[in-house]
């Protein structure tokens, strides 16, 4: 695999295009030839922008900002919510200095009443002298798995799926979900068909339905693969955007392996916890009966996915850079990209069937 650019690089990089850059330039002979490769490309790319001076200096603060508020922005609020319960007012209040406005109205709004009219004033916060701040912040994040905002990487693989953000990896299992249907209730009756048409928005149904209409050559495996992942999912009581997502979250993890442990900790963070249970539940159950080329094949069902969805603009356009190897897919290549329900004429729930 290539040699991804990381902070680290970056900012060796954006040091020896700083005025001379000799003592920058020197750190080169300390680090692995993968690196020095890395950098010098690096350099020969920024070497190029205008205003050189003015672009690197901009590319070490943002290096520098992101590092400092990079592991509690990526975090699920709802897992920060747990471990905010247990901390004292006046730290309360300094942790939602750090944290972006979303999280910071999701906090409020949940957090028991008791201890949000005990948080002092934000201005009280900023008296507080910055050496206590930062340690009470490190201490704080020392409760999560780090994890970077950086997504400048050049060849993506699974590993990287925590650069997700939360909405993408609703798409993501959303996405795999609607396949995932499709292939389970291939072959089923029209009338079936309604039923599970009318369960679902009008919206859904109707990517449902051109998922169904453009399945061809579904293996037995795969047929009674996906049959098990619907069977496997507590459907009573759930709307139409969290079934699909708890089938999809069944095929996502279908793709970990025992080896994936560290990114099934770091994808969790991103999640809510009720999701993040249920992806491990299914993680476990998977484990006991699952086999390398069927996890591998689960993989490649997952890039081909998320190639999808960054084609479509679902999600940000550079994980189009996923490799797949969509002929391991059991079904990317039996639904056609050029389908698109939406261009379809509206029609009813009943006529989809």
């Amino acid at each position: 695999m290539t040699s991804c650019a990381g902070n680290r690089e970056r900012a060796v990089a954006a040091m020896a295009l700083l005025g001379r850059g000799n003592d920058a330039a020197k750190l080169l002979d300390f680090m692995s030839d993968d690196d020095m490769k890395t950098i010098s490309r690096l350099i020969g790319g920024y070497s190029k922008e205008p205003e050189r001076e003015r672009k690197m200096r901009q590319i070490l603060k943002h290096l520098s900002s992101s590092d400092c508020f990079s592991s509690l922005a990526d975090v699920h609020p709802a897992w920060i919510l747990e471990r905010l319960k247990l901390e004292p007012p006046r730290v309360v209040g300094i942790i939602l200095r750090f944290l972006p406005s979303r999280h910071v109205r999701y906090l409020l709004k949940n957090l028991p009443p008791m201890l949000c009219e005990q948080i002092p004033n934000i201005v009280e916060s900023f008296s507080v002298e910055p050496a206590v701040l930062e340690t009470i912040r490190r201490r704080f994040e020392s409760h999560f798995a780090p994890m970077r905002i950086s997504r400048t990487i050049e060849e993506l693989g699974l590993e990287n799926l925590y650069y997700l953000k939360e909405f993408e990896i609703e798409e993501l299992f959303k996405e795999l979900g609607i396949s995932e249907m499709a292939i389970a209730l291939s072959g089923m009756g029209a009338n079936v068909l309604k039923i599970i048409y009318n369960r679902l928005d009008v919206k859904d149904a109707k990517k449902l339905k051109a998922a169904l209409d453009g399945m061809r050559n579904i293996s037995p495996e795969s047929y009674c693969e996906a049959r098990r992942n619907f069977l496997s999912i507590d459907s009573e009581g759930l709307g139409s955007e969290k079934l699909l997502r708890s089938v999809g979250t069944a095929v996502f993890a279908g793709a970990i392996a025992r080896e994936d442990s560290e990114l099934l900790k770091l994808f969790s963070q991103k999640i809510s916890p009720s999701t993040a249970y249920l992806l491990k539940r299914l993680v476990d159950e998977n484990r006991m009966r699952a086999n390398a080329a069927g996890v591998e094949k689960r993989k490649q069902t997952v890039l081909c996915a998320l190639k999808k969805l960054a084609r479509e603009g679902r999600i940000d356009e550079a994980f189009g850079g996923f490799e797949a190897k969509k002929e391991i897919s059991p079904f990317a290549a039996d639904i056609p990209s050029s389908v698109n329900p939406d261009e379809e004429p509206t029609r009813t729930l009943s006529q989809l069937a």
